[in-house]
């Protein structure tokens, strides 16, 4: 505390051309990769969401996962693109104020801000079904403030060590998902031909054909499990080399987050004893490690996916906390409220402000909520941010042509045009699944225009002072 206690007084408004590099530029591409892949949570996307898809397309999610993985791609390279020909600290609304406009920018600020406020406490609540193998009747809404609260803790500290922390969680979570494929592999049941000619087992376990909108409609489920590859470019403050590092890290994100979930489903799938009590099972893949294991192979890896909640929840905090510094800095909200947001530790050199605030709202809402999931419209939420990145990728290289050498995509605009065809088919099977969704979204963009021509326009020059990227020094280096 005496640290946070001699954070300096320095004067807000300053008139400079580029940011200051306030942050700590100390991740390499390594370090970006771990702790945007323990935000993408892959262990719990395995675990929770993989199941789902196979309640809509059966051995046929091995295909969603597939085309969720060419979709992904398209969305990388637009990320990679757009992100670092502004590598700034912010996300998606950083980059689609500059490229698209301010208005469809704080449009997408708004929606990040829902997704921040739901979706850590939200895992973290989930949290105490894992626990219970070894604290029976554990609380769920006391486990969920505690994780928030020590996931804020960890947050405010140094970037090199809450890389190292979510390094070392990773490591251990993915065990469970290298146990499903060994498993699933070492003992196979089914034949290839469920995977090339998927089926669905109905009510009394009577086998179906699946449709390819069967496999279309799990593909919504699929483009969640991968989702979370594009937060490399929240650090693009903190990584060196950013304007070439920041591609790499999103690519292999990907490429990554694809194989960790896509070969433990297969083998799940082909190892499965009864594909027909995988399916009803009300957890597959607990299903998996107790026929092809045992009880107390379940028991271990239900830890393991504690220790993946709790991994996720630190990876969203650390990098939400930075979207929300990037918006006090900017100054988007009113003035108090922007330059406490914007306030660095001196010593550890984060966001600590902005990390306090995100944990002690999550906190709260685990300890007053009595069950809290994360809302459906954050899919909605999710395939509007794609649509906007999609563009920009599309609009930076036609607008801006002067700008630093940066990463440009191959087969450019192939890409993105690719991944708005399937986030649009994503927003169309999400709205016929729920259109409530759809006008909740649209009540929040309205309510972000009312926000930005009310308070922020008028006040244009003084502010959202969107500055220059941070220069970097020339020695700093790249590497791995």
């Amino acid at each position: 505390m005496d640290e946070l206690s001699r954070v300096e007084a320095k004067p807000y408004h300053t008139e400079q051309k580029h940011y200051k590099q306030e942050l700590e530029r100390g991740l390499r591409v390594l370090h970006n990769v771990m702790m945007t892949i323990s935000g993408v949570a892959p262990t719990a996307s395995v675990f929770i969401i993989a199941p789902v898809a196979c309640l809509f397309a059966g051995t046929g999610a091995f295909w969603a996962f597939i085309i969720a993985g060419i979709i992904g791609v398209g969305m990388a390279f637009s990320y990679a693109e757009a992100g670092t020909a502004f590598p700034v600290t912010g996300g998606e609304w950083a980059l689609v104020a500059r490229i698209l406009g301010r208005p469809l920018g704080f449009i997408s600020l708004v929606f990040m801000l829902i997704s921040v406020i739901v979706i850590p406490s939200s895992i973290a609540l989930g949290a105490s079904q894992y626990l219970s193998v070894i604290w029976e009747g554990a609380n769920q809404n006391l486990v969920g403030a505690i994780i928030m609260l020590v996931v804020g803790a960890i947050a405010v500290l140094q970037i090199k060590t809450n890389s190292f922390v979510q390094g070392v969680l990773l490591a251990i979570e993915l065990i469970a998902v290298l146990t499903i494929t060994v498993l699933g592999f070492a003992k196979v049941h089914q034949s290839g031909m469920v995977l090339i000619d998927p089926v669905i087992y109905g009510e009394g376990g009577l086998e179906q054909a699946v449709s390819f909108g069967m496999i279309m409609s799990a593909v919504v489920f699929a483009i969640f499990a991968y989702n979370g590859y594009g937060g490399a470019i929240v650090f693009s403050e903190e990584t060196k080399s950013a304007r070439k590092n920041i591609a790499r890290a999103i690519l292999w994100t990907l490429f990554i987050t694809v194989a960790v979930e896509l070969i433990p489903i297969t083998a799940a799938i082909v190892g499965a004893p009864s594909l027909s009590e995988f399916m009803a099972a009300p957890s597959p893949m607990q299903y998996i490690l107790t026929e092809l294991g045992n009880e107390t192979l379940n028991t271990v890896i239900s830890l393991l996916v504690f220790v993946a909640i709790f991994n996720g929840c630190l990876a969203i905090v650390v990098l939400m906390s930075r979207i929300v510094f990037g918006s006090g800095r900017d100054k988007v909200w009113p003035e108090p409220v922007s330059r406490w947001l914007a306030k660095v530790h001196p010593r550890f050199k984060s966001p600590w402000v902005a990390a306090v605030v995100m944990a002690v709202i999550g906190a709260v809402l685990c300890a007053t909520t009595a069950k809290t999931a994360v809302i459906t419209f954050t899919g909605v939420v999710l395939a509007f941010t794609y649509i906007l990145i999609a563009l920009s990728a599309i609009v930076v290289r036609l607008r801006f042509r002067d700008l630093p050498a940066h990463y440009k995509m191959p087969l450019w605009p192939v890409w993105p045009c690719i991944a708005l065809i399937g986030v649009v088919y994503m927003l169309v099977k999400l709205t016929q699944l729920q259109w409530k969704d759809l006008v909740i979204v649209l009540g929040a963009a309205v309510g972000a225009l009312i926000y930005y021509y009310a308070y922020l326009y008028p006040r244009r020059g003084k502010k959202w002072i969107m500055l220059e990227c941070v220069e970097e020094e020339p020695d700093q280096g790249s590497g791995t």
